[in-house]
């Protein structure tokens, strides 16, 4: 299998789970997974929980580690579907954020006002400034699909998330986002053998043009990775095959690998594997 390895590592522009944990209310613009019934122990994130209290400039303080496929600004990505499998429990120390994203890039299509902001269904061990009930910590692994700003849009910026759930170690997870183009709201959905959840939000018709495929320690969490993604199909608004044979792939932290994309059509491209080092990991 041809493989597109670790390349220089791109600035840190990607927006991670970190920001103002304070932000417990979804606005307007957001439309949460209709409530469920929250399962005993589980309770809304504590005050200064990972992702609250830092500047962007401290979004990763222990290294996160990306594999990034960038669409030219022109052009927008309107549906990510991945799969990937929920890892082994890690010691209980920290929190793991494992996920994958999609985020805008400054000139793409209505950046302002929304700004930079991440949609992600995050995979979490430990606790998160998530507003959303969540298991007692270190419990099992939890999954919501989440959004966090860190513009000054009040609308927007903060962590906001839908229901969670929590998967089973070894657990298959399909994480699907899909982007109503007639309304600007994008919708994630992960189903799994325990279940789905889902999170919607009007983003403005704000474009999305990089997928992100992450592993982010908090506070001295270990996880050795790879985080495998698998099957993943990255879906254009525009004809573009040769933003998918002729990719822009950028690596973050301990950086990762990329199976060559091949293209499905002039819309719809795939790939077979992208894998996640864990820091521990030497690139």
């Amino acid at each position: 299998m041809n493989l597109i390895h670790r390349a220089a590592v791109r600035p840190a522009a990607t927006a991670v789970m970190a920001v103002l944990a304070t932000v417990l209310a979804l606005t307007p613009v957001a439309v949460a997974a209709p409530p469920t019934t929250t399962p005993p122990g589980w309770a809304p994130p504590p005050p200064n929980a990972p992702g609250s209290g830092r500047t962007p400039w401290k979004f990763q303080p222990d290294g996160t580690s990306t594999v990034e496929f960038d669409l030219p600004v022109a052009n927008e990505i309107v549906r990510l579907h991945t799969h990937f499998t929920v890892p082994a429990q890690p010691p209980a120390v920290g929190t793991m954020f494992l996920w994958p994203g999609l985020e805008p890039s400054q000139g793409g299509r209505n950046y302002d006002p929304v700004g930079l902001g991440v949609l992600q269904p995050v995979l979490t061990w430990g606790d998160s400034c998530a507003p959303t009930a969540q298991p007692p910590t270190y419990s099992s692994w939890w999954i919501s699909g989440q959004y966090v700003n860190v513009g000054n849009d009040p609308d927007f910026s903060g962590c906001r998330s839908g229901s969670a759930m929590a998967p089973q170690v070894g657990d298959a997870l399909d994480a699907d986002f899909t982007l109503d183009q007639s309304t600007g709201v994008w919708t994630q959905t992960v189903t799994g053998p325990s279940g789905s959840v889902t999170y919607a939000i009007n983003l403005q018709q704000q474009a999305q043009n990089r997928a992100i495929f992450a592993i982010e320690p908090w506070d001295n969490a270990q996880y050795a990775g790879p985080l495998v993604f698998s099957d993943t199909t990255i879906t254009f608004r525009d004809d573009s095959e040769q933003s998918c044979t002729q990719p822009s792939i950028a690596y973050g932290g301990a950086g990762g690998t990329i199976s060559a994309p091949t293209a499905i059509d002039a819309k719809h491209c795939h790939v077979d594997t992208i894998s996640v080092n864990g820091q521990s990991v030497t690139p």
